[in-house]
This record gives structure tokens, sequence and C-alpha cells, in this order.
């Protein structure tokens, strides 16, 4: 997944967690206002009735007054109103309709239009004070128990300009981050053909000698006196094209991504195997080789690649001592890792030209295409480890391969 497809998850998860809640706190803000208009209805309720029952001449009931209540009055079964905040509608016969004999636990409520345009919430109940039941009818202004509802839109408008302003500031990054990946890409491709460039130029000198000696050689092979000197210039034409097919090779090799289906190999046999095949090369070249057999540390690799990449260690470390010395290989189980060290006791690398040996087509030797290295860190990188080197001049060099272990 790309930096930009793992960057957008975080404000689309942002966005539906906070859409879902504040949709929830905005769907649930109308009942929360009903809960509160009922609550504080019934509490003044239970105090009119209170009240009514301590004084029922109702005088007590005009001093009861709350910032909340647009007014009350109470009804007897005649409809005569027996109590109204407006004096002026004490004694007259009630327009108020009784409540419904189906209404929740004996109490009506409803919404209702003032002439003044204001919308009021109106509680009816019947009380019981003295003997007598009356219908109380209870207004009450809804402006601060609407609060509730305009502060839920106010954060659902707030939520979605943030929302908003975020996607923005998300849209934004991620153009950058798209910029800077196909800057990266272009930088990547120029690279690329700067490589291949390289390669063509490291191509046309490597193939361009073999070819003038294949050349020299078939023409001497025309003028040669005798069948001696004929094999003999033959053979010459054989170990230049030697040479051209190894490079073709070695370029192959490090150009091509193997997608091979990886097997469960021992390591520990694999070192051992490349062990055996260096070592009359090794006695050859006065070269002791130590190596102890260790147990079996199973891996997941194409073992060829591996083969190749240990064998091209170990010859390195040959030619690294051209009067003999000693090539130690040592394999080791870390738990999760395997790790190989071959150190040898050779000439070492220069501390300047350490940070070169791993780059394609560069070489200190006089004759080389300097693939080697490279090659071998990009099987290992390939395989989910790494190649390192550590070297002193004079005193030898060690290069560790680290290959994830089989789970």
């Amino acid at each position: 997944m790309r930096r930009v497809e793992r960057f957008i998850i975080i404000p689309i998860c942002f966005t539906l967690m906070v859409g879902w809640f504040s949709w929830n706190a905005f769907r649930a803000a109308p009942q929360v206002a009903v809960e509160n208009l009922r609550g504080a209805g019934l509490s003044m309720a239970a105090a009119i009735e209170q009240l009514a029952a301590a004084d029922p001449s109702f005088n007590s009931l005009s001093r009861y007054s709350t910032p909340d209540i647009a007014y009350f009055s109470l009804v007897d079964r005649q409809r005569a109103v027996r109590f109204h905040t407006n004096s002026a509608l004490t004694g007259t016969v009630s327009a108020e309709s009784t409540p419904p004999t189906n209404s929740k636990d004996g109490i009506y409520e409803s919404r209702k239009k003032l002439g003044t345009g204001e919308d009021i919430y109106l509680l009816q109940t019947r009380i019981h004070t003295g003997g007598n039941d009356y219908l109380l009818t209870l207004a009450l202004h809804t402006y601060r128990a609407d609060q509730v509802i305009r502060r839920a839109r106010t954060g659902v408008m707030m939520v979605t300009l943030l929302t908003l302003l975020l996607w923005l500031v998300t849209l934004r990054l991620m153009y950058l981050l798209r910029r800077d990946e196909r800057r990266q890409l272009e930088m990547q491709r120029r690279e690329e053909l700067a490589r291949l460039g390289e390669m063509g130029a490291v191509m046309a000198h490597e193939i361009r000698n073999p070819l003038a000696g294949i050349k020299g050689f078939a023409q001497l092979i025309e003028t040669a006196t005798n069948i001696e000197q004929a094999r003999t210039y033959a053979g010459k034409i054989v170990h230049q094209s030697l040479r051209m097919e190894t490079l073709v090779n070695d370029l192959l090799a490090f150009a091509r991504e193997d997608r091979r289906e990886r097997q469960h190999t021992d390591l520990s046999a694999l070192v051992r195997e490349c062990v055996t095949m260096i070592r009359l090369e090794a006695d050859l070249s006065r070269v002791k080789v130590i190596h102890a057999p260790q147990a079996v540390i199973n891996v997941l690799v194409v073992s060829d690649r591996i083969f190749q990449l240990l064998l091209n260690l170990l010859k390195n470390g040959l030619q690294a001592m051209p009067n003999g010395g000693e090539l130690r290989v040592e394999l080791e189980n870390r738990t999760s890792l395997a790790m190989i060290r071959i150190s040898d006791s050779g000439i070492g690398i220069p501390p300047e030209n350490i940070h070169r040996i791993f780059e394609p087509f560069w070489t200190s030797k006089a004759r080389g295409t300097g693939l080697g290295l490279a090659l071998c860190r990009k099987v290992a990188q390939e395989h989910g480890g790494n190649l390192t080197v550590e070297s002193v001049v004079g005193v030898g060099t060690t290069f560790t391969v680290t290959l994830p272990m089989e789970r």
C-alpha cells in the first residue's frame, strides 16, 4: 500500500467516527429537549398541587412563578376556571379541552402556538386537593429546552466545518505526497537511465576486448602453419568467449527479479557444500579454510541463489589473499535470523572504498564487471535479509549475511 493510500485512511476513519457521534447527538437532541420540559413540568405540577392543598383559596398560587412558566390554570369539573395566572380569566369558563382518556399516566402533552407567535409546551394533568379534582393546565416556555437542539445543530455545523477543513488539509497533503512520489519515481527513472548508460559503457568496454581477441585469434588461425598452432589459437578464442559468457550471465543475474517459489532449505548443509567446492582452489592458493559444521538451520529460500551468493563471497575472500592466509566461515542461529560470517585475513578494503563496493559496476580490480558484490546484496535483500561488510586494511575483511529463519 502506497503512502497516499495509507495516509487517507486516517481522515476517513475520523470523518466516520465524528459523523456518527454528531448525528446521534443531533438525532437525540429533540427527545432530550422533550424530556427536560416534561421533567420540569411534572416538578412544577407537584409544587402547584402542594400549594393548592395548603391553601384551598388558591391565593398562594398567585405568588408562584418561574421564568419557564408562560401561564397555568386550574379548572374544576364544571369547566369553571378556579385559578389562572391571568386574574382576568379566573371565574370564566375554560376554553381548554380536557386531556384525552388514553393519555399516558393521566398526563397530556402537546405543543401550542400563542397569539404572540411563540411556541409553548402544554402539560395537562389532574391534581387532587380538598376532596376536589382539578385540571391543571401548565404552559412552559420552550426556549431554554430548545437550546439543546440549537446546540446540537451548532455542533453539527461546527463538526461539518472542521471536517471540511480537515479534508482540505488532507487533500493538500495528498497532493504534496503524490507530487513527492512522482518526483521520486522520476529520480529513480533517471537513475535507472544513468545506470543503463553506465551498463552500456561497461558492456561495450568489457565485450570489445574479448571480441578483439576472438577476431585476432580467428585471423591467426587462417594463417596457422600447423594443427597445433591452430589449436592454441582456438583455445584462446574459447577463453575469450567464456569471458563474455560470464559477463552476460552476471548482467542477467543482476537484472532479473527471481520469482521462483522458495523451498525449505537447510542452510548449514548449503554452507558446507559451498566450503567443499572451494577447498581445492583454497589449497592451491595456500589458504586455510576453517569451518565447523553446524546443526540444522531451516530457511525458506531459492537455494541456488543463496548458493551463488555464498560462493561469490568465498571466492572474493580467496582473491583477497594472493599470498595465502586464513578463510573462516561461521554460521550462527540468532532465534529469528540466521547469520553467516565469511572472514579473510587478506589485504582489506580502504575506508574510502568500503561504501562503494556494493555499487553496481564499481570495481577496484583491473579486470571485472563490479557486479559480484552488488548481486550478492541484491540476493540477500530479495530474501528479506541483508549483506554488510567490516574491513581493516592489512588485517582482513568480514562479510556478514543475515537471512530470516523459517517460522
